[in-house]
């Protein structure tokens, strides 16, 4: 990597250890071996920089969604190993983490956030009304409120993890999949469940 990578790199690194606040110049530089001419040569300040680097976690995190979901199996399998790669979530997850920071509240910076939950909720409700309409899965409640509950429940898992300091990720995923078992009933169940007793 060139020494701009490694400055935005360093920066993701930190938005998701520190937030956006807490975060300074110096922070960057240190982390990225960077000296401040190196810093503001390739950028005007730090929320350039910072805006440059939360998109790319954005366009990073939105890529490893689609690819996660676009793999052959189950919608909960697949779902399942998306949320899986969030090793750290007493980190919380790295774009729900910078919400919650004031300077965010600029739209510069919030904007990128709201896409990618704008991107997830949408994306979730349109695989989910795709495969009920091939005939895969049947819901018992609306594509669009299931998305929503499947992101909110995600984050806050993280919040939760955080102000307990511990780690409700897994207790979140599985009580998450015991709901998502009631909302969606796969093909081979579903046909059993409105088969005739005449044909058993």
């Amino acid at each position: 990597m060139g020494r701009r990578e490694d400055i935005i790199e360093a920066t993701k690194d930190l938005l998701w250890d520190k937030g956006y606040e807490a975060t300074s110049p110096r922070d960057i530089q240190l982390k990225s071996h960077s000296g401040q001419g190196s810093f503001y040569h390739h950028f005007p300040g730090k929320q350039a920089l910072a805006l440059t680097a939360i998109v790319e976690v954005v366009d990073e995190r939105i890529a490893d969604f689609e690819q996660a979901m676009s793999r052959g199996g189950r919608f909960k399998d697949r779902l399942l190993s998306f949320l899986e790669q969030n090793t750290r979530p007493l980190s919380g997850c790295r774009v729900g983490r910078l919400v919650w920071d004031s300077a965010v509240q600029d739209d510069a910076l919030r904007l990128p956030l709201a896409r990618y939950f704008e991107h997830l909720e949408a994306r979730l409700q349109a695989i989910l009304e795709s495969e009920q309409a091939a005939g895969s899965i049947r819901l018992a409640l609306p594509a669009a409120h299931i998305a929503l509950t499947i992101v909110t429940v995600v984050q806050g898992s993280f919040a939760i993890s955080r102000a307990m300091k511990r780690s409700r990720a897994d207790d979140s995923r599985v009580a998450l999949i015991a709901c998502l078992d009631l909302a969606i009933v796969e093909c081979a169940a579903a046909q059993a469940a409105t088969a005739s007793p005449a044909n058993h």
